[in-house]
């Protein structure tokens, strides 16, 4: 799966849910790992229709560098307990 913290590629936001979305080599628009079990969409892991969105860099970064990682086997706190 795909981390939107290392994807360089142009995201989009899925129409459906509202999420960022990117456009995948072999299966068409996929949602980001860190929303496995954040991301309520009748798609995922794939995606809806695409919103394309004119991303400020600064605000690119920060969706990057911010957006919450829900996938379980790859958080902290999934190796606590």
């Amino acid at each position: 799966m795909t981390s939107i913290r290392t994807y360089d590629g142009k995201i989009y936001l899925c129409k459906t849910c509202g999420q960022p979305a990117f456009n995948g080599k072999e299966l068409g628009l996929e949602h980001f790992m860190e929303q496995w079990d954040g991301v309520f969409c009748p798609w995922f892991p794939l995606a809806g229709d695409r919103l394309e969105v004119e991303w400020d860099e600064m605000s690119l970064g920060d969706l990057k560098e911010s957006y919450p990682d829900t996938y379980p086997y790859l958080t902290d706190a999934a190796a606590v307990g």
